[in-house]
């Protein structure tokens, strides 16, 4: 087997459009599908020689040419510059989009979106929220509570789980999304 893979596929390559030829110009209709058995057998006929050259011959000169040919296609492959900036551009112009849509949600409940993230596989959308200062110029004193602590930080705990709930619903419904592809974390 003193040929390579390539030259083996050029050989039936060549021999296809022989026989394409020589059917084209054959005798009539009539002797059509003789001529196609025959051409499907001698195909066949040109491929059991390198199958041969495998099973019956120890050497084993066709996996050396298939490692050899596979060596090729790696060190092709090495070579390829696999460069996605457009569809980074096309991610980052989506997460601005959808951290537009989500700013005035948040703004409802005191957070300001710090950023977005989208992601494809699993598909979800991770969404950095921050609390949002007031710049009013006024300081502003919270009620001053007189009582159990530890209830007050469960109470807390219920209520701020419960906003992060509810913003989560909402933030689905400016997206037109499902809630469990939404992810919210406060930084």
């Amino acid at each position: 087997m003193g040929y390579s893979f390539l030259e083996f596929m050029k050989r039936i390559g060549i021999f296809i459009v022989c026989a394409q030829s020589f059917l084209h110009f054959s005798a009539g209709k009539a002797y059509e599908k003789y001529i196609k058995l025959l051409m499907g057998i001698m195909i066949l006929a040109q491929f059991t020689a390198p199958l041969r050259a495998v099973l019956l011959d120890g050497e084993g000169e066709l996996w050396e040419e298939v490692e050899r040919f596979q060596t090729e296609l790696e060190a092709a492959a090495g070579n390829i510059v696999w460069d996605y900036e457009e569809e980074n551009e096309a991610a980052k112009a989506l997460e601005k989009e959808v951290e537009a849509k989500l700013e005035s949600v948040a703004g409802e409940y005191g957070f300001a979106v710090r950023e977005v993230k989208v992601y494809g596989n699993p598909p979800k959308v991770e969404v950095a929220v921050y609390k949002e200062e007031k710049k009013e110029g006024r300081i502003q004193v919270e009620k001053v509570k007189v009582g159990n602590r530890i209830e007050e930080e469960k109470e807390e705990t219920v209520n701020h789980t419960w906003k992060y709930h509810e913003m989560k619903e909402k933030f689905g419904f400016a997206l037109n999304t499902d809630e469990a592809y939404i992810v919210i974390r406060e930084e």
